[in-house]
């Protein structure tokens, strides 16, 4: 009943390197978009939307369809990474959320 309302960000910035910047965050949002949405959006519409915002909002748009990446594969710098799991905590809508900053 209450899966998905607690949720930890670690400090050390736990991604799939293999997926975009846009992937990541559209991925998290799609997992918790709500049944009741504004002005009868469609799942997809109100996930785009919500990707979109946290995309902009952290500064991602330009590294939008760029992989994540890991030490074995070249991705996002380390700021943008961070930025990258802070917006895809968000995206998520956890009710309480704990950071290791």
């Amino acid at each position: 009943m209450y899966r998905g309302d607690v949720q930890y960000c670690p400090e050390d910035d736990i991604l799939f390197p293999t997926l975009t910047v846009d992937n990541t965050i559209y991925f998290a949002a799609q997992t918790r978009a709500p049944q009741p949405r504004i002005e009868n959006q469609t799942r997809q519409e109100y996930t785009r939307l919500i990707t979109d915002v946290y995309t902009t909002i952290f500064g991602l748009s330009h590294v939008k369809g760029t992989l994540v990446g890991d030490a074995a594969i070249r991705g996002v710098s380390g700021g943008e990474k961070k930025r990258v799991s802070i917006s895809e905590t968000l995206a998520t809508r956890s009710l309480i959320t704990s950071w290791d900053k």
